[in-house]
């Protein structure tokens, strides 16, 4: 509020230059106001970056998943409709894997983040080097070097995470 000392003799307040003089000089802001400003926006992305990093990873991990268990589809259902056997590898070092027919040409490839743990039991770990794979045949069952995989696992890890295990046994391909 203005003081009526501070109002110039013959003018009201919503006239004249007096008026104009006052708005001149109410431009931009103060550093109070962009210190307040620049405070807000630090704790605003103190409490923002730590919940996305989070969700970035669980992203991370459920992709992994997915990836792994669509190779392992492919592979079993190229196996059905080409009649014959079909692998589903992957390289727990690299995270690299594939889907390939028995004489070795690629039907599908892909990687996994680099970030992300692989751990294999229960898969054939003789036949590819370096990586553990599951045969599917044409009934759609899974093997590994000779008899059916009962409990074939794929474990993904990653900092910050809760574990993805993606299962397979007698052909049938869980990720929980």
């Amino acid at each position: 509020m203005v003081s009526p000392s501070a109002m110039p003799e013959n003018s009201n307040l919503m006239s004249g230059q007096y008026l104009l003089r006052r708005l001149r000089r109410a431009k931009g802001f103060s550093l109070i106001e962009l210190m307040v400003t620049l405070a807000v926006l630090a704790i605003l992305i103190g409490v923002g970056v730590p919940s996305f990093q989070g969700m970035i990873a669980n992203s991370r991990i459920a992709a992994a998943s997915s990836d792994v268990v669509s190779g392992m589809y492919a592979a079993k259902n190229e196996a059905i409709k080409r009649n014959a056997s079909i692998r589903f590898c992957i390289n727990p070092t690299t995270g690299a894997w594939r889907v390939a027919d028995l004489a070795g040409t690629d039907l599908r490839v892909g990687e996994l983040h680099t970030a992300v743990g692989i751990n294999t039991t229960g898969l054939d770990t003789s036949s590819v080097a370096n990586n553990a794979c599951v045969r599917f045949k044409a009934d759609g069952l899974s093997y590994g070097v000779t008899n059916l995989i009962t409990a074939g696992t794929v474990t993904l890890s990653l900092a910050g995470t809760a574990n993805k295990v993606v299962n397979v046994r007698v052909g049938v391909i869980h990720a929980g």
